[in-house]
């Protein structure tokens, strides 16, 4: 039996917001009237909320962002080692910037070839993506960094990293500058005004910690769908496969049809689209209530259309964002809603799949993990 599991934090609105789950969506009307309504408590706060998304419980992860970034690139360092989440960043009279757009590719290639050199016998760095990669320090020690998002906009020097190995860290930031801002394409943009790729600025430290392997422990692979590199790199340490993010599209290019199509011809897909959220927290109702209408178009509808020709379990769950960050125009209790309809189990719902049924009470309430662990179990005939 084939099973897809949709989670789509965001889709819900706050008591004085508009719905936008009203509007006509013919695909989620179908679903409600088939599938089995519940509701989704709160989220606990988790230093790795994304297992929630694969159904462990909050307390089973504990992974920080560079753990997560490493794995999310392919790396396997060693066991006794730190590993860093680096943003490629703009620094200028003492400022740390993060840049507005991504360095071109051949200047990608030029700028990661220079970072090669800042290696030393206990720090390698990690050629990632675009503005993204990471860093290894091997070696342990009680640190403390701060994130690309803070130190945005300000003196760099108030933000350095402090603690065990803080003269290394510190020396590679100093290092980065002095050898990136002497490539001829960062002279290049800053005699053309544009700011310069020549900070490579390390934070979100941790030692990457076990995780339930979840292949093993539920018998079978899975493929989880996102644009999340967090994501990616848990699901990599938890035993599954992550499709190509870049072949997922992201916010209004989410290629939803694509994703569809690649989910009806899997066992099991796990789909995590966190455009909903990215909308609300930028205040863009209108492309969020367009989104909205092709989600339920371009991936519900032949999602329900498999669904209907052959045995299956679909589920969409739509809980609060599961960043405290993009916690933004949610329902006061933090309660979200999920749906999830099974080949052989005809539940006939009367609760609409929107904010009205928040309030009802015969409705149960389960967590976010636990209806996503129940909807990729296998059933009987399985």
């Amino acid at each position: 039996m084939r099973r897809t599991v949709l989670i789509v934090p965001g889709l819900l609105s706050g008591q004085d917001s508009d719905s936008f789950l009203r509007q006509s969506l013919p695909s989620l009307s179908v679903l409600s009237e088939i599938g089995e309504l519940r509701k989704i408590s709160r989220i606990p706060r988790s230093a790795t909320p994304e297992a929630m998304l694969l159904g462990m419980g909050p307390d089973l992860v504990s992974l920080n962002q560079g753990p997560l970034t490493v794995s999310a690139f392919g790396f396997d360092p060693p066991e006794r080692s730190t590993h860093f989440h680096v943003s490629l960043m703009s620094f200028t009279d003492g400022i740390g910037s993060l840049p507005g757009l991504l360095p071109l590719p051949e200047d990608l290639v030029v700028l990661l070839d220079a970072a090669k050199r800042l290696n030393t016998k206990l720090l390698t760095f990690l050629a990632g993506e675009g503005l993204d990669h990471s860093l290894v320090w091997e070696a342990l020690g009680d640190l403390g960094t701060t994130s690309a998002i803070e130190v945005n906009g300000n003196e760099i020097g108030q933000h350095l990293p402090e603690g065990d190995g803080d003269f290394a860290l510190r020396r590679f930031i100093d290092d980065s500058i002095n050898l990136l801002s002497s490539l001829e394409l960062n002279e290049r943009r800053i005699d053309e005004g544009l700011p310069p790729f020549n900070l490579l600025w390390p934070w979100g430290h941790g030692v990457r910690t076990r995780v339930p392997n979840l292949a093993l422990r539920r018998g079978e692979p899975a493929t989880v769908e996102s644009a999340s590199m967090r994501l990616s790199g848990l699901t990599r340490l938890a035993g599954y496969r992550h499709g190509d993010r870049a072949a997922f599209g992201r916010g209004l290019q989410t290629r939803l049809r694509a994703i569809a199509e690649r989910a009806t011809n899997r066992d099991l897909t796990v789909i995590y689209i966190d455009g909903p959220s990215e909308l609300r927290l930028r205040n863009m109702p209108e492309e969020l209530e367009w989104f909205v209408r092709e989600l339920d178009r371009e991936l519900l509808k032949p999602l329900l259309d498999d669904h209907l020709k052959a045995p299956s379990k679909l589920c969409l769950l739509a809980p609060e964002p599961i960043s405290p960050i993009a916690a933004t125009n949610m329902p006061p209790s933090g309660i979200g809603l999920a749906i999830t309809a099974q080949t052989d189990v005809r539940s006939n719902s009367i609760y609409p799949f929107d904010e009205r049924s928040i309030e009802e009470r015969v409705v149960p309430t389960n967590d976010l993990w636990t209806l996503v662990e129940g909807a990729v179990a296998r059933t009987s005939d399985d």
